[in-house]
């Protein structure tokens, strides 16, 4: 099989196929973008079609519910959609879902097949569906999988075709052999660094005219069927609380003393200290630094003499085990706002500031004992719902309804009568009771009359199941009932286009750093600085990533253009490049003799992607160095 398929992957077609995959994926994003995410999946079923297979609004929808979710159990707070398409995580399931059916369909063309062995086994490994005592759990891989949007059927043909696209993409791989030359052109490209000042203009600062009526009225026409109402429902949902049936249990002594033990040395808080640092690469700029820190402040040196921000300097509190090795002993030797001399490590030049220090502590019984009591009963309030959730299930298989339930069980069930997405009622008022994200999410995806799945609530302490009675769908708003909406959106529309115009004009102008800083100064922008990245771990916190893939296609003192969320258009200029690529012709003309030497455009593609000197190769590429080498085409 695998001698087959390494011979039938050099095919024209499969060629083809991925050396088209760039190409699919940039098409993609730009309609995505002018789309609503929640929208889409009412309006259609397929949101991206590959050879034979589609991608569906539900697979669509499900992974982004579960990237997201992730992420608000992480940070503890909910992304809304302009800010999940700003940090790249709507392009990121889309793409994710849009690779997997490139190589599913390359799969199919190949006639690759999974046997139902390989698929069970598969399923039967996957930690996720494994139980406390490691043994694989019916009832939590039906749960999770109806929780992701999955039926059974439709989750063991993606485990089918996931596991055909793994044995091709590791055949694809092993058959290749990457020259030396080529290795060390690839390391070179992915390690090298972009600093860049910018600034932000803010669209909704600009002055225009005031709308004239014809202009509303024709924005209105023009994007008549944007401005409706908004989708009510009615639901009912029986809520299984594991700090309800907390209260009902009771903790001894003993278990409280028993779980100290057990945590004792975790609980040893070793001693700490608050820095600031100055870091950089240079030993000569480091020693400079150094020498004005003896006269000015250290924060406003920082920023001017290492353009670094005061949240790059503030480390905060740190342990020994946080800090590199070769700086510990100096650091925790200072004394309170006393700054080191210049220590080299593996990461630069540090310069570090002792603002507070804090010894070592250990945690004793009586502080911790209240909080040890209310996480033990907290753990039996969950295994009382564990234990519920299957009489619930036999219930609801019997055909008894939400009310009787709740009767039976003691589960407390509650109401919604006509509620938004956000769980207001029509009158703007908000049903506390539905404020839960991903209960009311999951409430929106349900049919009417429609049971739904038993999910996880209340950071994950809970579980609910929810029934829609009614739906009071979106209706058609005329122009009078939605005139605030359409002015608002207007006039938005208007200074953005405003801003931007100004933004590119200030682009073409400038041309040198200090251009740069009289732009700003003229305009009374606030220059912002971001520290050097690399393309594989870029800064995405402050600039958005289409933004950073114009940086990075950039040369020194180049000035980019890019939006940030609904108001904000980022002018960036690159300040700094480390590593530079070298394109000197004898570099070019070794490569391509050695790309030459293989007879495979499959190297020719790689070289043009790091050198970006197509010019120079006498072949067409059809294999992106991103398939080769980004994890995420596994």
């Amino acid at each position: 099989m695998l001698t087959t398929l390494r011979n039938t992957s050099k095919n024209i077609v499969l060629k083809f196929v991925l050396g088209t995959l760039l190409t699919i994926l940039i098409i993609s994003f730009a309609m995505w973008g002018t789309e609503d995410l929640v929208g889409i999946t009412k309006k259609q079923n397929t949101v991206a079609s590959v050879g034979k297979l589609d991608v569906s609004a539900q697979e669509f929808y499900s992974l982004y519910s579960r990237q997201t979710e992730e992420i608000r159990k992480l940070l503890g707070a909910s992304l809304d959609i302009e800010k999940s398409r700003e940090f790249g995580y709507v392009d990121r399931a889309l793409s994710s879902l849009i690779n997997r059916a490139l190589f599913n369909n390359e799969a199919l063309e190949l006639g690759l097949s999974v046997s139902d062995r390989n698929v069970k086994d598969k399923i039967l490994s996957d930690d996720a569906f494994k139980d406390d005592l490691g043994q694989f759990s019916e009832l939590l891989f039906r749960q999770l999988i109806s929780e992701s949007g999955y039926t059974e059927a439709s989750y063991v043909e993606g485990t089918r075709q996931d596991l055909a696209r793994e044995q091709m993409v590791e055949t694809i791989r092993s058959s290749l052999i990457i020259p030396k030359v080529i290795e060390n052109k690839l390391g070179e490209y992915n390690l090298q660094e972009r600093a860049v000042d910018y600034v932000i203009i803010d669209s909704q600062k600009e002055k225009i005219a005031n709308v004239k009526e014809k202009d509303i009225k024709k924005y209105y026409e023009d994007n008549k069927k944007t401005f409706l109402s908004l989708e009510y429902r009615s639901a009912q949902t029986l809520l299984l609380d594991a700090k309800k049936y907390a209260k009902k249990s009771t903790v001894t002594e003993d278990e409280i003393q028993l779980l100290y033990e057990e945590r004792k040395e975790s609980l040893i808080e070793p001693e700490q200290r608050y820095l600031k640092q100055i870091l950089v690469q240079d030993e000569k700029k480091a020693s400079s630094i150094f020498d004005n820190l003896k006269k000015s402040d250290f924060t406003e040196i920082a920023k001017t003499k290492a353009n670094l921000s005061e949240a790059d300097i503030d480390l905060g509190w740190n342990t020994k085990n946080e800090l590199p090795d070769e700086i510990v002993d100096v650091v925790f030797n200072l004394k309170k706002n006393e700054i080191s001399k210049p220590i080299e490590s593996t990461f630069g030049w540090h310069i570090v500031k002792l603002i507070d220090k804090k010894d070592k502590k250990e945690v004793t019984y009586d502080e911790v004992k209240n909080s040890f009591k209310n996480e033990i009963l907290l753990d039996k309030g969950k295994e009382a719902v564990f234990d519920l959730q299957d009489e619930l299930e036999d219930l609801l298989s019997s055909g008894s309804t939400f009310e009787e339930i709740s009767e039976t069980l003691d589960v407390t069930l509650i109401k919604a009568e006509m509620i938004d997405r956000s769980g207001k009622r029509k009158n703007g008022k908000v049903n506390s009771e539905f404020q839960d994200e991903r209960i009311l999410r999951t409430i929106f995806n349900q049919s009417l009359n429609e049971e739904g799945n038993i999910i996880n609530i209340d950071k994950d302490e809970g579980l609910a199941i929810s029934i829609v009675t009614e739906i009071a769908e979106p209706k058609q708003l005329t122009l009078e009932e939605s005139l605030e909406e359409v002015k608002r959106e207007l006039s938005n529309k208007l200074k953005k286009e405003k801003a931007m115009k100004r933004a590119n004009e200030i682009q073409r102008t400038i041309k040198t750093e200090k251009d740069f800083r009289t732009m700003a100064k003229k305009n009374k922008l606030e220059i912002k600085g971001v520290k050097p990245f690399t393309r594989i771990l870029p800064d995405s916190s402050d600039l958005p990533i289409p933004l950073i893939s114009k940086i990075f296609d950039s040369e020194l003192y180049d000035v980019n253009v890019e939006t940030r969320g609904p108001n904000e258009i980022i002018i960036a200029q690159t300040v700094e490049i480390i590593d530079s690529l070298v394109k000197n012709t004898k570099e070019l003309t070794d490569i391509e003799s050695v790309v030459s030497k293989t007879n495979s455009c499959t190297y020719s593609s790689i070289t043009t992607f790091l050198i970006q000197e197509p010019s120079l190769l006498k072949c067409k590429p059809t294999v992106p160095a991103l398939f080769l080498f980004n994890p995420s085409f596994n």
